[in-house]
């Protein structure tokens, strides 16, 4: 009878193994965890990255931000910050999270200076001082040598985290640009860091940066100090500070710091997307929209340009409204931004043909079609001005050798792309969204893609080796690909 039962229960785990046999998948990585050894505090720290997505298929430096709490907070703030820069609300931002090891208080907590009471309560509490020097004299300098950083940082805290990032901005105000601090404990020490906070505002330091508060619908003892702060803030700091505080009655202690993070993202970076370019444009030309996008590419530390299609909308308004000057204006700006964009000439291009200069207009659509010799709009603009063009018959014939240097796979977003010499002719295989295809040669490292119209231009190294390419396949569609082998 034993034995029977035994059968049976075996029976059932297997038959629960098959019937909720899940399939194997790849992994979803958000980062990736690493250690260092601090001197000043004398252990191993753990820390945690999170890369944007375009970390690797772009050249520009990121801005960083620094985390505490890190174990608990690093995931839900990972999505934050990806999703926010993938809808462009705010840019690519690196996240450095750092956990808490055993002693969470000592780490994150000010001094205790004036409560007797709490220092026997808390007898290991007063390291921010030591941790604060460990991020900004060994954890930035890390950081800084290992990764593509810019200059500009944020430093967010919640909870004891939330006085620590107060405390960091009163010691350190110029080492992050813009601060988070998440339902603060402003109680702690009987309130010294807002006494601490009205000196040093009181001394009238050249503040700049953003400071971003948030209060969780919580006690008298926790909203109390926080708002005496806010209240310090709006009489005394200086106008080249920008600061908000929120008190979000629909979250409590716990769940505050999700929206804080977000909302606190968004109001740091409001420049970033609150602009209508083409406002900008009229109310004072591109002298406008240079000195916006001066302004917002100072406060990042790199250069940040409108977009091309930002621009070209403008240029279209005013063809719109029979302006063909001012639109050439605005194309002809563009094309100093974008000159390897094949849509920037051919928008020049219908403006000059608007204003019956047809020869400049052809001129234009023909800069065009060398540089994406797939634009069959400026082919069928140029056939309604009697002028037969056929980007095919401009296309070179390339020795073999010479193609062979093209040879590898290459990563690309969507995908590795594996380009091979079949027959003495070039080929692209993406599966599965491109089988085997010839590339078209038309000169200087430049093919055609013809069935899906992409344009697409090796690039090479100084040595003159083939290290990648740039794939032109629409409007202000750029695809960049290295070759890995």
């Amino acid at each position: 009878m034993i034995w029977s039962r035994r059968i049976l229960v075996l029976s059932l785990c297997c038959l629960s193994s098959w019937l909720y046999a899940q399939p194997e998948g790849k992994p979803v990585v958000v980062g990736h965890s690493f250690s260092m050894t601090s001197e000043i505090l004398g252990e191993e720290r753990p820390y945690l990255i999170h890369l944007p997505d375009s970390y690797d298929e772009s050249t520009n430096p990121v801005a960083v931000m620094y985390l505490l709490d890190g174990g608990g907070h690093f995931l839900h703030t990972a999505g934050i910050v990806s999703y926010l820069s993938k809808v462009g609300r705010i840019p690519p931002i690196m996240i450095v999270a750092i956990p808490n090891t055993t002693d969470r208080t000592r780490d994150l907590t000010p001094t205790i200076e004036k409560d007797e009471e709490a220092k026997k309560n808390f007898p290991t509490a007063g390291g921010a001082d030591k941790m604060l020097a460990f991020i900004t004299d060994e954890l930035i300098p890390h950081i800084d040598t290992s990764y593509r950083t810019n200059a500009y940082r944020i430093l967010v805290g919640h909870s004891f985290g939330g006085i620590f990032a107060v405390n960091a901005w009163l010691k350190e105000p110029t080492t992050f640009d813009a601060y988070i601090s998440i339902s603060p404990s402003m109680w702690w020490d009987k309130q010294n860091l807002v006494d601490k906070a009205e000196a040093f505002l009181d001394s009238k330091p050249p503040l700049e940066g953003y400071f971003y508060m948030t209060m969780g619908n919580e006690g008298k003892e926790m909203l109390g100090g926080a708002m005496k702060l806010a209240a310090l803030l709006e009489e005394k700091a200086s106008d080249s500070l920008e600061w908000d505080f929120k008190v979000m009655k629909e979250e409590d202690h716990g769940s505050v710091p999700h929206r804080s993070t977000y909302y606190g993202l968004e109001a740091i970076f409001k420049d970033w997307f609150k602009v209508d370019v083409g406002d900008l444009f009229l109310s004072g030309g591109m002298e406008a929209v240079n000195q916006h996008f001066t302004k917002v590419s100072r406060k990042l530390g790199y250069e940040i340009k409108p977009s091309e299609s930002e621009i070209n909308q403008i240029g279209y308004r005013f063809m719109a409204d029979q302006r063909f000057d001012k639109a050439l204006e605005v194309f002809q700006a563009n094309v100093k931004r974008y000159p390897s964009s094949f849509n920037v000439y051919d928008s020049m291009a219908e403006a000059f043909m608007k204003m019956e200069d047809n020869e400049s207009a052809i001129k234009h659509y023909k800069k065009s079609l060398e540089i994406h010799p797939g634009n069959d709009n400026a082919v069928k603009m140029l056939k309604e001005m009697d002028v037969e063009y056929d980007p095919m018959s401009m296309t070179v014939d390339v020795a073999e050798h010479k193609l062979k240097k093209y040879e590898g796979r290459y990563e690309a977003p969507l995908g590795v792309v594996a380009i091979q010499v079949a027959g003495g002719k070039l080929t692209l295989e993406m599966l599965p969204m491109v089988e085997k295809e010839e590339l078209f040669a038309f000169g200087n490292d430049q093919f055609l893609l013809k069935s899906q119209n992409v344009s697409i231009r090796f690039e090479r190294s100084e040595k003159k080796e083939v290290v990648g390419f740039e794939a032109q396949m629409g409007i202000g569609q750029l695809l960049q690909a290295k070759k890995v082998e």
